[in-house]
Formats: C-alpha cells, structure tokens, sequence
C-alpha cells in the first residue's frame, strides 16, 4: 500500500492507493492538486475566480475552464435548493469578518449591509457553454467550500483510471473518500472531531466509509470570542453575520458540528458534500434536516449536531 503526504490547496493532503500502480495513481494525484489549485484559487493571478473578480460589474463575459464551469453549475443548483444558504459569491463577508486570519474582528453594521450588496447567487450568470459573469462591481467567488471537494472527485478519477480498488482520499480531514475496504477488509474508520474538545483526537463517533465522500464542518475550525460570542467562519449570506450566533440562540437549534456522507454513484459527491456542510450549517436542525431527508434518494446521509445534543 503506497501512502504520502503534501502540502496543497492550504491543506495536508494524505493518499493512501493500494494496487499495481498506485504509486501511479498518488503521483498522478498530486501533480493534478497542484493543477486545481492553480486554477480555482481565489488569490492566484490568472486564475478564473481572479478573472471573474477584475471583470465584476463589467458585462463582459469571462470564459472558464471546464473544471471552473462544471462547479458553478453545482453551485447556482445547490443555491436554488437551499434558498441561498449556500452562496458562492459570499467572499465579500468572508473577507469583512476575516475570520482563520489576524485581521479577525466583528464589522459594523454598516459594513455588513455594504458587503451583502456584493453577495447575491443571482447575480452570477452562466452562458450555458463556458463562460460566466459576475454582474455587480466587487462581487467575488468564494472556493473555500467547494474547491476541496471538487479535488477529491478528481482524484476518484484517477484512482479508477489506474485500476485502483482500495484507497483512501483525505484532503485535511474535511473531506474524505474511503474506496472499497481497508488493509484487514473492514471499511475505512474516520473519527470526526469532537467540537468543543481542545484535543483534536478527541472524537465524537466515529463513520465508516466504504466508497463514500465524507465532509465536515463546524464553528470549532475558525473562530473567534468576543463578549461571550463566538463568532465563527460559516457565515450565513443572506444575513451577513456567522450562522446561528448570538447569545439569544437556543443551544437546542445552535448547531456546531456537520457530517454529510455521499455514495460514490455520484460522481460529484465530494463537491456536493463539501459544500452541503455549509449549507446545513446555515439552514440550521429544523431545515437542514428537511433537506437530508429530500436528498436520501440520492445517497446522501448526514447529521446535525447542536450544542444541545454534546
């Protein structure tokens, strides 16, 4: 079993490929990470998010590379079915609240309304080929949750491309694929974190994965406390602020941990994990358990933990 290790797309990223040519397949792997990073990243110059960004509120349309156009069509999909929980376009409140940075701090409400007029899934056209806008000045994309997940689908195809049958695809532990069973021929244990333990080892349960993505997300990966509040980096778009926050949130409907688990039938199921956290996250027990129950036909499982349920 080959297995290794590097640093790509702001994460550690683990292979691990059991077969004739897995190390084929890593090496393959992680030359195609270095690929995606290149082209989804928010900060490269060049890149298509970049691209979009300079030209925002231009009209002219940008054309994308086919990776960058095949996870907008999700995105817009994904926006439509969850009421714009999930929006792509959110990196103009991400960036305001710089949350996981030094520049963390809570914005005045003035900043807040400022930043949400850039923010609108709406406002992000597609031309039904391959070319996309983003219609109002300063609008962005935000990649944070869905670049991973797309990277991890990726890697699925190479590892199917080299004949590999047993393996593990872990992209900073936020997202996972575990392919067919492990080395004793039981499926892939994963610890997911406990969320308010210091000590990352310390989990709450533990899945097992056998050819299925798995994503996770929570207000214990980035955050700060000010007054009591912690303000955390899931920020809902549609109010401006850090989903579910405040001191007046019942524990009972605050959630602080997600788990969404995809069959591998769907080729896109890591992208559509990675990005279903969040959008739990924002909809919150009530709807975001609505929503798991409408998408079951589809392979996909998940849960919602509140404050309460710890």
């Amino acid at each position: 079993m080959v297995q290794k290790s590097e640093i790509v797309m702001d994460t550690v990223a683990q292979l691990t490929a059991e077969g004739t040519e897995a190390e084929a397949a890593v090496q393959e792997s992680f030359v195609r990470l270095q690929e995606l990073e290149g082209i989804l990243s928010n900060y490269e110059e060049g890149s298509d998010a970049a691209r979009l960004r300079d030209s925002a509120g231009s009209g002219a349309w940008v054309k994308v590379s086919p990776e960058m156009y095949h996870l907008l069509e999700i995105s817009q999909r994904y926006s439509q079915l969850t009421d714009g929980a999930w929006d792509i376009t959110a990196a103009p409140l991400v960036k305001l609240w710089g949350i996981g940075t030094d520049k963390a701090r809570v914005p005045e409400p003035s900043e807040i309304e400022q930043a949400r007029g850039k923010v609108d899934w709406h406002k992000l056209e597609l031309d039904g080929r391959d070319s996309a806008r983003l219609l109002v000045p300063g609008m962005e994309l935000d990649m944070g949750g869905i670049a991973k997940g797309y990277a991890l689908d990726e890697v699925r195809k190479i590892y199917a491309k080299h004949g590999i049958e047993k393996g593990l695809i872990n992209l900073g532990t936020s997202s996972i694929y575990g392919l067919g069973m492990n080395k004793e021929g039981q499926p892939w244990r994963i610890g997911l974190r406990h969320p308010r333990r210091d000590d990352p080892k310390e989990y709450l349960k533990v899945e097992e994965l056998s050819d299925e993505a798995l994503s996770t997300s929570g207000d214990y990966e980035r955050y700060f406390e000010e007054d009591g509040v912690r303000y955390h980096h899931i920020i809902d778009p549609r109010t401006g602020y850090p989903a579910w926050c405040g001191r007046e949130v019942p524990a009972g409907e605050r959630p602080v941990s997600i788990a969404v688990i995809i069959e591998g039938r769907d080729e896109d199921c890591g992208v559509k994990s990675d990005l279903l956290t969040t959008a739990l996250f924002v909809l919150g027990k009530e709807k975001g358990a609505e929503l798991l129950e409408s998408l079951q036909a589809e392979g996909v499982r998940g849960e919602i933990v509140t404050e309460e349920n710890l």
